[in-house]
């Protein structure tokens, strides 16, 4: 075993809060399994946001920084962490379950040809040594608890289930700057961007709803 590696989503600047817990959980299960925890960061000018990832638990980041990564392209994107995985070998490969996790984690893993669990609400090491993921099925009428025989274990991690890790500035860390893959032509181009709901519902500790709705 490597270690485990997380994939870190930033937005605007910051770091996507999911990170941070996706973190959390990666140094318990590194600790557990006796391996580093890693962080992929992918974007233009962002080395700054790469010592965040180490003030939250990793003790390594990989750096993919490249002007052809200012804007999220999936298959850009998807190219570069799967050199980075054949390469590293990490045993755990966590996504945030956003929307770019969601479009991303699958490609990367189909490209690996290794197996994915979706919308996980825990992941753990049991008595055994064994990875366990665990996820709401049925439509949530049970849980699921599930082992990946293949490897990387891979998962995307619902927003708002893991506990981030305080930040801590003391922690050491290393940036690994890596060689970017460019891919001139991925067929897809942003054209613009739909503004943010003043309200995000999914930073909401408490909702109430009246109506239909309810």
């Amino acid at each position: 075993m490597t270690g485990v590696l997380v994939f870190a989503e930033w937005r605007e600047g910051r770091v996507h809060p999911v990170t941070y817990e996706l973190l959390g959980k990666g140094r318990e299960l590194a600790d557990k399994l006796g391996v580093e925890l890693w962080s992929a960061l992918l974007g233009y000018r962002v080395e700054e946001l790469a010592k965040e990832l180490i003030y939250h638990g990793a003790d390594k980041v990989f750096l993919y920084d490249h002007s052809s990564l200012r804007v999220f392209d999936v298959v850009r994107y998807k190219e570069n962490l799967v050199r980075l995985t054949k390469e590293e070998k990490p045993e755990v490969f966590l996504f945030g379950a956003t929307p770019i996790g969601r479009s991303l984690a699958p490609r990367v893993a189909a490209a690996l040809n290794t197996g994915l669990t979706a919308d996980c609400t825990d992941i753990f090491v049991d008595e055994n040594g064994e990875i366990v993921q665990v996820r709401p099925a049925f439509t949530g009428n049970i849980l699921a608890y599930i082992k990946t025989r293949s490897r990387p274990v891979m998962a995307t991690i619902r927003y708002r289930v893991m506990a981030p890790l305080p930040k801590d500035t003391s922690r050491k860390g290393s940036i690994v700057r890596k060689e970017v893959v460019e891919v001139e032509e991925t067929g897809i181009r942003v054209l613009r961007k739909v503004s943010e709901r003043k309200v995000n519902l999914a930073d909401a500790d408490v909702i109430v709803a009246g109506g239909r709705g309810l």
